[in-house]
Parts: C-alpha cells; sequence; structure tokens
C-alpha cells in the first residue's frame, strides 16, 4: 500500500485529510501536525505523497519543501493550505511543490491533483519498453471506428469512445482535458471492463450540441495515447480490433448510423 505523509497544524483538518488518504485514496496516512516531525519521519519511512500545509508555527510548510525537495526530489508534494498569497504560490512552485490547492479544499479536485502527480510518477519509474518486432509495428498502425459510440471514463469525466487502436484511441467529451496530462483510462470492451493509463496528445472543438436550458455547449474531441498498456488488457483490444476489421471487410463505404449520445443537435 502506497503511504501519504500528511503535515498540518490543525488538528480537525488533519483528521479530515487523514480519513480523505484511507477512504477516498486507498493509501497508508501518516499525520504529523509540524514540518520538524515530517522531516524525521522521512529518515525513517517510505513515503510516497506528501500533502503539505504551508502556514505553520516553527517550520512553516515553504521551508519543509524545500528541505523535503533536497533530499527527495522525486517525491511529489502537494500544498494543501488557507494561505491566499501570490507570494506563498510562487516560492513553492519554484521550491517545486507539484500541485496548489486552497482550503476549503474541494475534496474531488485534491483527488484528481492526486491522481495526476502520481500517474507522472509511476509513468517515469515504467520499464522502458521492449523493442518492437515488425507485427506489433504494424499491428500499432491498426485503428479502428466503433460500429457504436460506447461511454468511457477520463479519470473523472464521462466520455465517449469513438474509434481504438493499440496504441490510443479518439474520445468525445464536453469538459476539455489538458495536452501532455496522463490520465487512467477505463472502458468496455467486448463486455469486458479495461483500464490504461493514458496520455492526451490532442484536444479540438469538434462541434456544438444543444443543452436543456437551450443553450448550446462545445463538444471536444482529443487523441489519447496508451502508457504502459499491460499485455492482457493489449491482447484483449488486439482481439477486438481483429474482430471489428473481420467484419467490415466487405462492408466498405458503409458506416454506422451517426448517434449524439452527448446531447441533442
Amino acid at each position: 500500500m502506497e503511504t501519504a505523509l500528511v503535515v498540518d497544524d490543525d488538528r480537525f483538518f488533519l483528521a479530515v485529510l487523514g480519513d480523505f488518504v484511507s477512504h477516498d485514496l486507498k493509501m497508508r496516512p501518516i499525520l504529523v501536525e509540524d514540518g520538524a516531525t515530517a522531516l524525521d519521519i522521512l529518515k525513517s519511512e517510505h513515503v510516497d505523497l506528501v500533502l503539505l500545509d504551508i502556514v505553520m508555527p516553527g517550520m512553516d510548510g515553504l521551508e519543509v519543501l524545500g528541505k523535503v525537495k533536497d533530499h527527495h526530489p522525486s517525491l511529489p508534494v502537494i500544498m494543501v493550505t488557507s494561505s491566499s498569497s501570490i507570494e506563498h504560490v510562487i516560492t513553492a512552485l519554484r521550491y517545486g511543490a507539484d500541485d496548489f490547492v486552497r482550503k476549503p479544499v474541494n475534496l474531488e479536485e485534491l483527488q484528481l491533483g492526486v491522481s495526476r502527480v502520481m500517474n507522472k510518477v509511476r509513468v517515469a519509474n515504467l520499464p522502458p519498453p521492449p523493442p518492437p518486432d515488425k507485427a506489433s509495428e504494424r499491428r500499432r498502425t491498426d485503428r479502428v471506428r466503433l460500429p457504436s459510440r460506447s461511454r468511457a471514463q477520463l479519470q473523472l469525466l464521462d466520455v465517449i469512445l469513438i474509434d481504438l487502436s493499440l496504441s490510443g484511441a479518439l474520445i468525445e467529451h464536453t469538459q476539455p482535458v489538458r495536452p501532455g496530462e496522463v490520465y487512467r483510462f477505463s472502458f468496455s470492451v467486448d463486455g469486458h471492463q479495461v483500464q490504461a493509463l493514458a496520455r492526451a496528445t490532442r484536444v479540438f472543438a469538434s462541434h456544438r450540441v444543444a443543452i436543456s436550458s437551450g443553450e448550446r455547449q462545445v463538444v471536444y474531441r482529443s487523441g489519447i495515447e496508451f502508457v504502459g498498456v499491460e499485455k492482457a488488457v493489449a491482447d484483449v483490444i488486439s482481439t477486438y480490433i481483429d474482430r471489428l476489421q473481420h467484419q467490415s471487410s466487405g462492408k466498405a463505404g458503409s458506416e454506422a448510423p451517426a448517434t449524439n449520445p452527448l446531447g441533442t443537435p
């Protein structure tokens, strides 16, 4: 189980974050009320994430952040603080903070921030892929358009899966994503729910749809590339692509009726 070190002098908020780490992040929390104790913990414990307040008596969070990054530069640190000072934000980023969340904390926003920084660490630690053979290189170029659009999840976002390949996919969504960010992508293939890490490579506004209020909402399309797909997941996708290509051979020029699950035009 991964471990999160939570540092805050407010005991009530410390308990709230401890429950959040345990129940929402599924990580083991270590709760401390001051920076000196936090630095001592890091000497004896393996820690995967630090949630750090700025305004604390004695050693403040910015000083703690600087010492943490001096000795553990790859350890992700998210500042969770009531400070509204822009100087604090600038200094925290200069010292290497990976994200910055203000109190009162939106826990869903914090969970997204944690997922982003942890995914970056996990991707950085992935072993290099083996050199591909000619067959796998050929298969990476195979991309099939799904006969009917299916719903999927990109982190906490509901998206529509339009086409799929062994190396990535094209998705449609109403909330923009950040190119270059790594997200957890979950989708269904032949009734099997599979997950993979995926990086958004391009995002563009596709069209607008009407929503219930009569206003029109922008629909985005994003290309995503898979990052470190497990062999079992790759096999499921490969089998699915083979089947769709076999079904579509001899049906050249025909297309499935267009649907618009994101809204009514």
